[in-house]
Order: C-alpha cells, then sequence, then structure tokens
C-alpha cells in the first residue's frame, strides 16, 4: 500500500485569514447593512439613512448623526477584534450594545471596497479614509456634519463565487427592506429612512412612538387596529403592540421580536406569540405583532451567532409563557372581529377563504353538510390525493396525460356549495370553488402560452391596492410575473399601486385580496420555483365563484363542461380534489342491496 505525505500544515497568509473570517459575519448584502446600522445605534444616532443601489451589491451606504469616529481611531476600527464596547471577558455578561464583537469592519472592508467619512463632536473637520482590499490606501480630511457615513462598493467583487450565489438584485433589496423594517420598529425613537434605487422605501419619523413606526413599515390602518400590550410576569415585562385576531398575514415576517432592545429572530418566542391566537385565526394565517421583551442582562447571551441573530436565554420557557400570557391577556380586552385585514381607507380587504364571513357556512347548513358518518359506508374517496406544489408546478403542470372525466349529468346543488351529478358509476360531489379554481387557472396558463399574456379586462372603477415596506419590496420583485398575469399594475403613492385592469374571466372584487395573499407568500420564500404559476393559482383562487354561492342548473353544467376540458380536472392548483366519487357499489351496500 502506497502512503501518500500530507502537506505539511501552514499558518494562512492575513488576507485569505480575513477572507474566510469576513465569510461568517458578511453572508450577503443585507449582513453589511445590519453591521452598519448596529454600529449607528451605538453611537446614539437619532436619524439613521441607509441607501442602496442594486439590492446592495454595487452600493450600500450608511449616514448617521452619531458620536463619530475619533480621528485616531479611524483606520485603527478596521483592524480585527478592536472595539470600544467591551475591555475585559467580564464585559460579555452585560453587553448592552448592539456590536461588541469588533469583526464587522474588518470583514465588510475584506469584502468590498470601503470609504468611511467621520466627523466626532469637538472636532473642526472630518476625515475620510478610503480602503481597498482591507487596507487603508488614502486619508484626507473633508468637511463634514458630527457623524459617520460608510460607504461600502461592489461587495464581493473580488469574490465571484461568493456573488454568484446571491438573490436577485430585488430578492437582496427584499431583504434589506425586512431587517431595516424590523429595526424601525425596535428603535422608534430613532429616525429612519431607507432608500433603495433613488426610491423612498421607508421613512419614520423618530418620535418615540411604537405605533407611529408600526404605521410608516405595516400602514395606517393595520396600526390603528393593533392592540398595546403591556405585561409584567417574574422579572420578564413584554409591551409593545399585537394585532387583533383580524388582522393577519400569509406568513410570520410581520412578527417582530425584541429582547432588550435587540432583534432577535426566536422560533420559541415567536410560537409563543402565535399560540396566543390558537383557534381564533383562520388556517394558514399569522398574526402580526411588534413585542418588546425586557430581562435583566444575566439573563441573556447575546455572544451565541457571528450574525448576532440569535441569542440564549437562561429561563427560555419561562420567557416564552410570559410573552405568550401578554398577548393572550391584550386578546381578552379586544372585542371580536371578522376574519379580514384592516386594509386601505377605500375598504377594500384582504379576505381569507371566503369572501367575507357572510358567505361561511351556518351551524344549520354545516349540520347538512357534515351528516353522522356509516361506519358501513366506505364507497366516497377523494379521486385524487392532496399534492404538495410548494417546490414545484401546481398539478396542471405537470400531468403528462391528459385526465378524462366521464360523463356526468347535473342534479342539482347541496349546501350551495357542491354540485352533485350521476355517472356511468354512481354519483359525483363537485366542489364549485375548487372546479371553477382549476378552471381559471388553465385559462390563465393557456392564453399566456398562445399570446405571450393572458387576455385582460379594464375595471371600471380602479381599485387601490395599499402595500406595507415588504409587500411593496416583493410586488417590486415580482413585477414583470405581475404583469404577465394580466395584471394593470399603475403606482400609486409611496407603496400603493391602482389596479386598472385584471386577468380576464377573473372577477374583479377579489384581486386586491388575492394580490395581498400573493404577495405574503412570495415574501415567505426566499427563492420560488415558478413565481408565475403561483400568481396563476392564487388569482384564481380568489377570482372563482365562492362556497356559498347559488348557482343556476345551466350554470352548473357549464362549470363541469369547462372543467372536463382541462388538463388537469380531479385537483384544482393548489392539488386539493374538485370531486368525490361514491360509486354506485357503495351506494347499493349502504342501502342492503349487496
Amino acid at each position: 500500500m502506497t502512503h501518500v505525505q500530507a502537506p505539511p500544515i501552514r499558518v494562512l497568509p492575513p488576507q485569505v485569514a480575513a477572507h474566510i473570517a469576513a465569510g461568517e459575519v458578511i453572508e450577503r448584502p443585507v449582513s453589511v447593512v445590519r453591521e452598519l446600522m448596529d454600529n449607528a445605534i451605538d453611537a446614539g444616532s437619532a436619524r439613521v439613512t441607509i441607501e442602496t443601489e442594486d439590492g446592495g451589491v454595487t452600493l450600500i451606504r450608511v449616514t448617521d448623526d452619531g458620536r463619530g469616529i475619533p480621528p485616531g481611531d479611524l483606520e485603527l476600527a478596521f483592524e480585527r477584534h478592536a472595539t470600544s464596547k467591551i475591555e475585559d471577558l467580564s464585559g460579555l455578561g452585560h453587553v448592552r450594545t448592539l456590536g461588541f464583537r469588533g469583526e464587522a469592519l474588518p470583514s465588510i472592508a475584506a469584502a468590498a471596497d470601503v470609504e468611511v467619512l467621520s466627523r466626532s463632536a469637538g472636532e473642526p473637520v472630518g476625515v475620510q479614509v478610503t480602503l481597498v482590499g482591507a487596507r487603508a490606501v488614502r486619508r484626507s480630511a473633508r468637511a463634514a456634519p458630527v457623524g459617520t457615513a460608510f460607504t461600502v462598493r461592489e461587495l464581493f467583487g473580488q469574490l465571484p463565487a461568493r456573488r454568484k450565489f446571491l438573490g436577485s438584485t430585488a430578492a437582496e433589496s427584499r431583504a434589506i427592506t425586512t431587517l431595516v423594517s424590523h429595526y424601525a420598529l425596535a428603535y422608534p425613537q430613532i429616525a429612519f429612512q431607507l432608500v433603495s434605487g433613488g426610491r423612498r422605501v421607508i421613512s419614520t419619523a423618530g418620535d418615540g412612538d411604537l405605533r407611529h413606526a408600526f404605521a410608516a413599515v405595516h400602514g395606517a390602518a393595520t396600526a390603528a387596529a393593533m392592540l398595546a400590550v403591556d405585561h409584567v410576569e417574574a422579572a420578564v415585562r413584554v409591551s409593545g403592540l399585537a394585532g387583533p385576531p383580524g388582522v393577519h398575514r400569509g406568513n410570520r415576517a410581520a412578527i417582530s421580536v425584541f429582547i432588550n432592545g435587540r432583534w432577535v429572530q426566536s422560533r420559541p418566542l415567536v410560537f409563543a406569540i402565535v399560540d396566543a391566537y390558537e383557534g381564533q385565526l383562520p388556517i394558514g394565517r399569522h398574526p402580526v405583532a411588534a413585542l418588546h421583551v425586557r430581562l435583566d442582562d444575566e439573563d441573556v447571551d447575546v455572544n451565541v451567532h457571528p450574525a448576532k441573530a440569535e441569542v440564549r436565554l437562561r429561563d427560555e420557557r419561562g420567557v416564552a409563557r410570559a410573552v405568550r400570557h401578554s398577548v393572550m391577556a391584550a386578546l381578552e380586552g379586544a372585542r371580536p372581529v371578522s376574519w379580514l385585514d384592516p386594509g386601505p381607507p377605500n375598504g377594500t380587504h384582504e379576505g381569507v377563504g371566503l369572501p367575507a364571513p357572510s358567505l361561511a357556512p351556518s351551524p344549520t347548513l354545516r349540520a347538512r353538510l357534515e351528516p353522522p358518518v356509516v361506519p358501513a359506508l366506505r364507497g366516497p374517496q377523494p379521486v385524487q390525493a392532496r399534492m404538495d406544489w410548494s417546490q414545484g408546478t401546481p398539478p396542471a403542470t405537470r400531468s403528462a396525460h391528459r385526465e378524462v372525466l366521464p360523463l356526468l349529468r347535473v342534479v342539482g346543488q347541496v349546501g350551495l356549495t357542491y354540485i352533485i351529478a350521476e355517472g356511468p358509476d354512481g354519483m359525483y360531489l363537485i366542489d364549485q370553488h375548487a372546479a371553477h379554481e382549476r378552471v381559471v387557472y388553465d385559462r390563465i396558463v393557456a392564453q399566456r402560452a398562445a399570446a405571450g399574456a393572458p387576455a385582460t379586462q379594464p375595471l371600471l372603477e380602479p381599485e387601490l391596492l395599499e402595500l406595507d415596506a415588504l409587500q411593496a419590496a416583493t410586488a417590486a420583485e415580482y413585477a414583470d410575473h405581475l404583469a404577465g398575469l394580466g395584471l394593470g399594475l399603475e403606482p400609486f403613492g409611496e407603496r400603493g399601486y391602482l389596479v386598472r385592469a385584471v386577468p380576464a374571466g377573473v372577477g374583479g372584487t377579489g384581486v386586491v385580496s388575492a394580490l395581498r395573499s400573493l404577495l405574503d407568500q412570495l415574501a415567505g420564500e426566499r427563492r420560488v420555483a415558478d413565481p408565475f404559476a403561483r400568481a396563476a393559482a392564487t388569482v384564481a383562487c380568489h377570482g372563482s365563484v365562492r362556497a356559498g354561492t347559488a348557482m343556476a342548473l345551466e350554470e352548473m353544467r357549464a362549470l363541469i363542461e369547462d372543467l372536463a376540458r382541462t388538463g388537469s380536472p380531479r385537483t384544482c392548483p393548489h392539488g386539493r380534489p374538485t370531486l368525490v366519487h361514491v360509486g354506485a357499489d357503495a351506494i347499493e351496500r349502504q342501502f342492503g342491496r349487496r
């Protein structure tokens, strides 16, 4: 056996070591923004402005009016583990600043070209230092206000392998918008402004009022509906805002948790908030909240994650219990509201499932739809099991062979929700909403395939679509897919759109709620396999006939004929069955004929 001599162990060159260390702290543009915002807040800033170009890849500039960096410390600030936040090991147990590792600035300088202009109080002028390849190459005096401006250019410009793994410009911009949104709620006393590609995305007053900051991020109507939270349990104090059951989103992005002023991503605390709403939200919907948790410094360990995104709690269960109780207490004082988002001032709403609570099956109707189950009857089965296309495309685009429905004769309608039809081999129950959803979806896809875009129909009165900061960033990211869907969207105001046209055959009344629901879905995922298919399925769902709608016999016949012509008539675009078959044998057994 031949033994190959192992290569000798060497100490890596400083530049290589710096790039490796930078990879732990700086993963993408939003990592740079977070580190620079942390420095600005630690400097006692009252105003922080973030400017980005191309999702932060070509330019990130963070400007503050804080204390500034003394001229003699500017170059030292870019040395690894150089910090003014702590002095010795004991300082790690009482960290009250956002930054403390002394890793952020050298990591940024190793990954991009950096320029810093800072003037500290008492200095007549500022000092500008330019770094290339983590080395200072230029220093000069410059006129500047008190504070600091960091400019970062060409992130990962010397690391093409890192750059190619970044998301699209819109995806990186959305991540930055999400971060700044959380920080704006963490520090309502600071005026934040985010400008992306020359367009103002977020602007807060910095007046210290959390509800005002919440309005700047999530919209005035949502902020007005929020419930105040103020709860003390043991050594834990929880304060902030929590939405009533009628305010909800399609993902958890609108849940913000802060521990001792620090925004953290804590699954246990987020789940505690969600648990407080048990039984009060529609399935698949998530609450909206911004909660500040105050603990003793000794009960929190912030030295856990290189990006400081996570913390370790000494009594995690106790803190989670206090958070859950705080939200439950706020909800107890809230009067019941419908399952609808507060929506914009013109009265449009984001519905979920049914378009309005009045269309939900009443107890009497539900009793008719859900008769006692007879054990002997085992015939009714969904024609096809639910399919999961969260990682791919809807069933229609997967089918290798066209499915064929038997010839069906419409008999009637039950519960204003299901069509009863007779087939050659028994009885069929057709879910009118799921069936129409399949028809509309296939029509949109077919029109796009034939003409490059679905046919559109203008609305007599344009509908106003007002979005929060994250939804607006998501709309910008998927603008081409929305346009390809046949939606006529016209920018209106800072974060609004006028919906002037919808895909032909889709009712205009549900388009605003469909768009909000779609944007929440897309915002919850970093990459979507087929954005057009996802968008088409959501629009089809909200534009289809609803449960609880009376249909004439001719309408039911036409719907079944249209369903039979689709590519996958047995499932809706989301994978739910459109019909249930009860075989003739099963019916005969039920009546004792077999």
